[in-house]
């Protein structure tokens, strides 16, 4: 299956799961463990390549490669701020047939507040290379720019990346590594922003069925939805954990629905 906007996580079997989430290494369990432990004849594809929007010419690029395999989508899974994006891709698929199962796991909603946050997250993973001061003023600045610009989250957005840039250099300077290193770190963090700005403009509900959001303890949906499962399993090991492996499982055979 040759494939530029998806990677195959797991092919057991013609029907396709599809599954948003942001494509780059995170701390927690992602799609990869809970492709490996649902035992279910299909084949999980996971969002590679997602671009940089607008979120509407994405999704088309997007499901017109997973059309162009032939194979039907069974469902569709999202994680965290890649869960508004899910449904997007759920009502782009569908087409006139049947809608996939949609399953949204600990969703959030991207805001100025959040793409804040990450920054100032990324940065405290350096601190003990940075300045009281840099910190400082690197948290004020993504302060100011929610209180100023709480709509504009490319503004935000792009004003954060040039700073966590300007604080990279200062840490690879002080440690003599090479320019190389700096734009690795840049280029990661900017394609993490770039994936929070398309989510940021999708949406959790689907023209066709009813998304089910699956939560971990302590997470509330961003939205009052009918279909809601709270799990008592810390969210770092949501998409790890045998009893989410076995709700998938049942949900893609029938066995379950909501």
């Amino acid at each position: 299956m040759e494939l530029t906007h998806w990677r195959v996580l797991v092919d057991r079997g013609p029907d396709i799961v599809l599954c948003l989430d942001f494509p780059g290494a995170r701390a927690a369990a992602g799609f990869a463990d809970l492709a490996a432990g649902v035992a279910v004849g299909a084949c999980f594809l996971h969002l590679a390549r997602p671009g940089t929007g607008p979120l509407d010419a994405c999704v088309e690029r997007w499901a017109a490669e997973v059309s162009a395999t032939g194979r039907r989508v069974r469902a569709v899974l999202g994680y965290c701020a890649g869960a508004a994006l899910g449904t997007r891709v759920a009502d782009a698929v569908a087409g006139s047939g049947a809608p996939p199962a949609t399953v949204l796991f600990d969703a959030v909603t991207t805001s100025a507040g959040s793409i804040a946050h990450e920054f100032t997250s990324t940065i405290e993973a350096s601190a003990e290379h940075l300045t009281a001061d840099e910190l400082a003023d690197a948290r004020a600045l993504a302060d100011e720019l929610v209180d100023a610009h709480p709509d504009d989250l490319p503004r935000i957005a792009a004003a954060l990346v040039e700073r966590y840039d300007g604080l990279m250099g200062e840490v690879a300077r002080r440690l003599s590594l090479n320019e190389v290193f700096r734009r690795q770190l840049t280029g990661g963090f900017t394609a993490y922003v770039e994936f929070l700005l398309l989510a940021g403009q999708g949406r959790f509900d689907a023209r066709g069925g009813t998304p089910l959001f699956v939560s971990s303890k302590d997470h509330e949906p961003p939205v009052d939805a009918a279909g809601n499962l709270s799990l008592d399993v810390d969210h770092t090991s949501l998409l790890r954990e045998a009893e989410v492996h076995g709700l998938v499982a049942e949900l893609l055979t029938g066995e379950r629905t909501w």
